[in-house]
């Protein structure tokens, strides 16, 4: 099994969930978040890129998603596909091994069922 933790736009993040469900993902959890990453931090309205805010963390949304190795690439593309502008900002996607995963209303291993 894998985990996917994606890190995209708040504006985008209606459109990937929607298109996710589409595909048939069932399991998803979201959070909102605030980082950093290339483009630093937001510019203050009228300003040049010498003048960021102070506080250079940007709003976004975390997604995370276990599933079967199989699904992974699907997943990913969806997530590509629906998150993307063109522009620094975009996000970034994480893929992760899972070794377990136990269900907590049977104590019994997900993963194999």
């Amino acid at each position: 099994m894998k985990k996917i933790e994606a890190i995209i736009r708040e504006t985008k993040f209606q459109e990937v969930k929607t298109k996710l469900t589409k595909l048939g993902i069932r399991g998803l959890t979201a959070y909102e978040v605030r980082g950093r990453g290339e483009q630093v931090g937001l510019l203050r309205e009228g300003g040049n890129t010498d003048d960021y805010m102070s506080d250079d963390l940007v709003p976004k949304m975390k997604l995370e998603i276990v599933c079967i190795e199989e699904e992974v690439n699907k997943i990913t593309s969806s997530i590509v596909a629906n998150a993307y502008t063109g522009n620094s900002g975009d996000g970034k996607i994480f893929i992760y091994d899972v070794k377990d995963v136990i269900k907590i209303s049977t104590g019994k291993n997900a993963s194999q069922t």
